[in-house]
């Protein structure tokens, strides 16, 4: 699975989230506070208008933290009962017939079935359910003022504060039953479509010829019967105990074999295994090394426009190299399973479908200790599975290879030195993979300072034909430590199209206390459509944007001057352009960070790749949508307040 933004932990993302949102927050209120100052006082001089915006600015404090549970229960009980007048219910039943015909659609030949089926119903469930949202909430409170129904409620003892709350509570209410009966449907559709089975006889069996002691039932092959578009390939081993099925689109089934009284075997397949997983992966810390053996932090750039991954080049010094911590035998007592996905860049092409030779090795960080651990054919569009033994018979000899690195000055350091380096275990036959390669402790220098680790295992991955290149991130290799439940991630994806929801309502809400309704679902795209490109108005904001701001890009359009070059004018222009530039920096910074990044919400990668959703990434998704809503809460009262003060 492709990972281009690391999770961070926990621990270092809250304080740095917290005080973004301050910041933020501090700078919104400033700007609010003083332009309606500067608006009012236009009209009732700076006396009235600094008294003024002060007792809104109190009443707002009160009314925002003094609400009641039950007038706002009972206010968004009232609005979920609303949207089902509205017959709101209509979007389960068109979902529903979206599922009944789904299966005439999706290429049952895919490689990948269940990343095709749950990519395909996590899309249908997140645009049905962000569209019935936004019209609710675009609709509800501007049709309510325009045909004045809201006057049965403003009449009563409530507050704004819970009017707001209310519509919000109601409208989140009414999107939670939706996704439920979404997601039990959903998850019934994908598990039951995907559920089948294959028969197997002896007929469907060949002997494989070779020499065979007396009373041993020889070795054969074959394949099953044809199920949903494949077959697997069958492999009985001799004396016909153990039958091994080839995995084909993400699957294998587990095979049990009854012997009759008359000594015939009946093979029983179970249903798919290995189709709908969720991964616990532990990731490394990932350098590289170049052609002449120094350690880079990227690799070689073969020209993709994709700067997910560097490459290697095969037949030289090059490696990839993983570092993996807090590797114990309590962990992984019987070894470590690996699995790897590599992009394979080749200079020549040859016989496309040949798989390109590489090999895996295992260091030891301390000791520079090192052992080819075996050599793989290239696995291109699928991920390989491997697994490193706690013991490990050597086919090869094992070598002592220091970590080479270059200095600012030019030199080259090594580590371990050479004074240091003990070549007595590379004569073993035989090693233990925690006594020989994990080291207790070793030291890495990230970014210029010196990191401690403890229980640490090097894999390196190294190309081993000339001319051609592999291509890995962070994320290609990892260990796998176990399986969570799949029920349970599903939930979890199905949780990040709730937050995506919760954001749609309230900013629909907010919008729609001040907007008319065409206007208001305008303007709550616009932040759907912000926070997707967030990424890159983050970066015009910060100035980090290749060719400069939009003065400097103009500029740039005009005189067709290349984005990596120098503007050949004068001092004078390149300062005020730079001016300009900048105070639309600052409004940029500010606005990226009033818009939600609505594409970090989505997980349904991590469900459709088979890989478990953090339940740290859970939480910070969380605590970030509740970021973001309270202080559109709180402006949503200030508008609808001011509203009715004008009136």
């Amino acid at each position: 699975m492709v990972i281009e933004r690391t999770i961070p932990d926990f621990g270092s993302w809250f304080p740095q989230a917290v005080g973004a949102w301050c910041l933020t927050l501090a700078i919104l209120l400033c700007v609010v506070f003083f332009g309606g100052m500067l608006l009012t006082g236009l009209r009732l001089g700076p006396r009235r208008a600094f008294s003024l915006m002060w007792k809104i600015t109190k009443q707002t404090f009160a009314d925002v933290f003094t609400v009641s549970p039950r007038r706002v229960g009972a206010l968004a009980l009232l609005t979920f009962k609303e949207a089902v007048r509205r017959k709101i219910v209509i979007g389960f039943i068109l979902f529903v017939f979206i599922v009944l015909f789904a299966g005439m659609f999706l290429d049952p030949t895919s490689q990948h079935p269940v990343q095709l089926y749950v990519n395909f119903i996590f899309t249908a469930t997140s645009y049905l359910t962000l569209l019935l949202v936004l019209l609710l909430a675009a609709f509800s409170l501007p049709w309510d003022i325009q045909k004045k129904t809201i006057h049965t409620v403003v009449t009563k003892p409530v507050k704004i504060s819970e009017i707001i709350l209310g519509r919000i509570g109601g409208f989140i209410l009414m999107g939670t039953v939706l996704l439920a009966a979404m997601g039990v449907v959903s998850y019934g559709f994908v598990v039951r479509s995907q559920g089948h089975t294959h028969t197997l006889s002896a007929e469907d069996l060949q002997t494989i010829p070779g020499n065979y002691p007396d009373g041993v039932s020889p070795a054969m092959e074959g394949k099953t019967s044809l199920s949903r578009e494949h077959r697997h390939d069958v492999f009985v081993e001799q004396g016909g105990e153990a039958v091994h099925l080839a995995v084909r689109n993400d699957h294998t089934h587990a095979v049990t074999i009854r012997t009759t009284p008359d000594g015939k075997r009946h093979y029983l397949l179970s249903s798919p295994t290995e189709m709908f997983t969720a991964r616990v992966p532990k990731y490394g810390s990932l350098r590289f090394r170049d052609v002449m053996g120094l350690d880079t932090e990227k690799g070689v750039n073969v020209g993709d426009e994709w700067q997910y991954r560097s490459f290697i080049a095969g037949g030289t010094k090059a490696a990839c190299i993983w570092l993996f911590n807090d590797i114990t035998p309590e962990r992984y007592p019987d070894g470590i399973p690996l699995e790897m996905t590599l992009e394979v860049f080749r200079t020549y092409k040859g016989k496309i479908d040949r798989r390109i030779l590489g090999s895996i090795l295992i260091r030891n960080p301390e000791t520079g200790l090192m052992l080819e651990q075996q050599v793989f054919e290239s696995v291109e569009n699928g991920t390989a599975k491997y697994f490193i033994p706690r013991k490990i018979r050597a086919t090869t000899r094992a070598m002592v290879t220091p970590s080479l690195s270059s200095t600012s000055d030019g030199k080259v350091m090594q580590y371990p030195p050479e004074k240091q380096r003990d070549f007595a275990g590379t004569s073993k036959s035989e090693f233990d993979l925690f006594q020989d390669f994990v080291a207790p402790q070793s030291t890495t220098y990230e970014t210029g300072a010196p990191v401690s680790h403890r229980n640490t295992l090097e894999i390196w991955v190294r190309c081993l034909e000339p001319g051609q290149y592999f291509g890995a991130a962070r994320s290609d290799l990892y260990i796998r430590q176990h399986d969570a439940p799949f029920a349970w991630n599903f939930f979890k994806g199905y949780l990040g199209i709730w937050l995506q929801m919760v954001l749609v309502v309230v900013y629909g809400v907010l919008f729609s206390t001040f907007l008319s309704t065409p206007v208001t679902l305008l303007a709550t795209l616009f932040v759907m459509l912000g926070g997707i490109f967030h990424t890159f108005l983050m970066s015009m904001g910060t100035g980090t944007l290749l060719g400069g701001g939009p003065f400097e890009a103009a500029i740039r359009v005009f005189t067709q001057e290349n984005l990596t070059v120098e503007l050949d004018m004068n001092a004078a222009e390149i300062i005020l352009a730079g001016m300009f530039d900048s105070v639309f920096q600052g409004f940029i910074w500010l606005l990226a960070h009033l818009l939600p990044t609505f594409g970090k919400y989505d997980t349904a990668n991590f469900v459709a790749s088979g890989f478990n959703i953090p339940f740290r990434l859970v939480v910070m998704n969380f605590l970030s949508v509740l970021g973001f809503a309270f202080p559109v809460y709180v402006a949503g009262y200030v508008c609808l307040k001011t509203r009715e003060i004008e009136r």
